[in-house]
């Protein structure tokens, strides 16, 4: 095993999260993940509590001893505030690395986690999209750099806004995994048929094959009329991509992404704390993506 830390004041010996690798080859254990994965948490509907989870699912992933690059990319700054920090304190956002060509590493913060770091995001990305349109190769230049830092991390864990546009698009081209918060209503129903003919668009125009599309159910209540009816449309219409998964309604993950605190430390033994939890053993655990076949006999269902 290796050496554990110990506190000056009680002696007591200890390890960080940024020590969770070397114990797990130790005891002889593999690797949680093989390989790195670039994710991206997106839905065009907004209010699907999709920063949220994006925000403690990348800090939980920290506490599992991964290292992990937390990108946010909505001008609104909610990733960002639900990992504790505000915004506008910050000088640089991804704006300045796409469009001025700042160095990436320039843009990145670290956390508490030594193993977690991110990219901010505030009003100063706003102009953003506009910018892009008038550079070349516009599509890919979040995939390129991102390129530049990939092996320096586990996961890259990216939050978008949500909407139909030239970031979320650079986002999506230079994502392995997406990931889709949605809620259990009609609203939400709807804009997943939307963004589903919009991925099977991007990967017809650019050539391009997410390696998973996965569904999360989120602030579920099964003593609800609309949720056990939204989740039997999903099953029918969305079996191959949704999860097992749901993470239930619960009132101390609001609590918790109102005061910036991901849930796993908020409040560990709640509902959505053991959500959030099974959510990445989860994900983790999924095989690859259905076959070609497959996909364009959902995507024919989902638009009949």
């Amino acid at each position: 095993m290796p050496a554990a830390r110990r506190d000056p004041a009680t002696n007591h010996r200890y390890y960080l999260t940024e020590d969770l690798p070397a114990v797990r080859k130790a005891l002889g254990l593999p690797p949680i993940i093989e390989g790195h994965r670039t994710q991206l948490f997106l839905n065009f509907k907004g209010g699907t509590g999709k920063s949220s989870i994006a925000a403690s699912y990348a800090f939980h992933l920290a506490e599992l001893g991964l290292k992990v690059l937390a990108v946010d990319l909505d001008a609104q700054a909610h990733m960002t505030k639900c990992l504790g920090y505000e915004g506008s304190n910050f000088k640089f956002t991804l704006y300045n690395v796409l469009i001025e060509k700042m160095s990436v590493h320039e843009a990145i913060v670290s956390t508490k986690l030594k193993n977690l770091k991110f990219i901010p995001a505030n009003l100063g990305l706003s102009p953003v999209e506009l910018s892009l349109t008038a550079m070349t190769a516009r599509e890919h230049r979040l995939r390129k750099t991102l390129d530049a830092i990939r092996n320096e991390y586990d996961v890259i864990v990216m939050d978008a806004p949500p909407n139909i546009g030239l970031l979320n698009l650079n986002a999506i081209l230079a994502a392995n995994d997406l990931i889709i918060p949605v809620l259990a209503d009609f609203l939400s129903y709807e804009a997943l048929r939307i963004l589903f003919e919009t991925i099977a668009s991007i990967e017809e125009d650019f050539s391009y094959v997410l390696d998973r599309i996965a569904i999360v159910l989120n602030r579920y209540n099964k003593s609800m009329n609309i949720c056990r009816t939204s989740l039997k449309a999903l099953e029918k219409h969305y079996a191959p991509y949704l999860l097992k998964t749901v993470i239930r309604q619960c009132t101390k993950f609001a609590d918790a992404s109102s005061i910036g605190v991901p849930i796993t430390q908020y409040a560990p033994s709640s509902k959505g704390a053991v959500d959030l939890n099974n959510l990445v053993k989860e994900i983790f655990g999924l095989g690859q993506r259905p076959k070609t076949e497959t996909r364009e006999q959902t995507l024919e269902t989902i638009g009949a």
